[in-house]
């Protein structure tokens, strides 16, 4: 098998020395051809450029005119009355749900702590209250989704969002530390 390495470098050097000897003449030229001008694939050249230019059709004259006075971008919209306030109330479940949530809180870490073997009454208890809080959680999260889904069809329609993503920030924040809390009261 060795024997035949030898050969094939050969063989490989041989055909590229073929090709590195071809007469010079035979290259096509890379020059701009007529056709490339005639079809505007190459803008003609203008001015001292122009003296190897073959000409092609009439040459454009005028002069370029400053553009008109820009109109002023139209204010920025508002959201309707119906959408805004469907975004209140959706920002007030968030907010309702996180009271319920924080008012559980207390409970659900007394529960945690006094938690005792795996399936003792104890470890059931805390159990069942961590996982009411995090059902909590969920019904924070809810409007949430509703809010993300109102911005993405408000922005692909070029719709005002601002007022919706401020309300869906503070959801999102909401969320945040309730995530905090669970994570600390997790079983571990």
């Amino acid at each position: 098998m060795n024997h035949l390495r030898p050969l094939t470098v050969l063989s490989g050097a041989l055909a590229l020395s073929a090709c590195a000897s071809a007469p010079e003449g035979s290259y096509p030229s890379l020059a701009i051809r007529d056709a490339e001008y005639a079809t505007g694939q190459v803008p003609l050249p203008t001015g001292d450029c122009a003296d190897g230019a073959a000409p092609v059709g009439p040459r454009a004259e005028g002069q370029m005119q400053p553009a008109g006075p820009a109109t002023p971008p139209p204010p920025p919209r508002s959201l309707s009355a119906d959408l805004a306030e469907r975004v209140m109330q959706l920002a007030e479940m968030a907010r309702a749900a996180n009271a319920e949530f924080e008012a559980a809180v207390p409970a659900t870490r007394a529960a945690v702590r006094s938690r005792g073997g795996v399936g003792s009454k104890a470890w059931g208890r805390a159990e069942v209250a961590y996982a009411d809080l995090r059902s909590i959680r969920s019904r924070t999260a809810i409007p949430l989704a509703d809010l993300n889904v109102l911005v993405a069809t408000r922005e692909v329609a070029g719709e005002p969002v601002k007022e919706i993503v401020a309300a869906r920030d503070a959801v999102a924040r909401l969320i945040v530390q309730q995530d905090a809390v669970l994570s600390e009261l997790a079983p571990r």
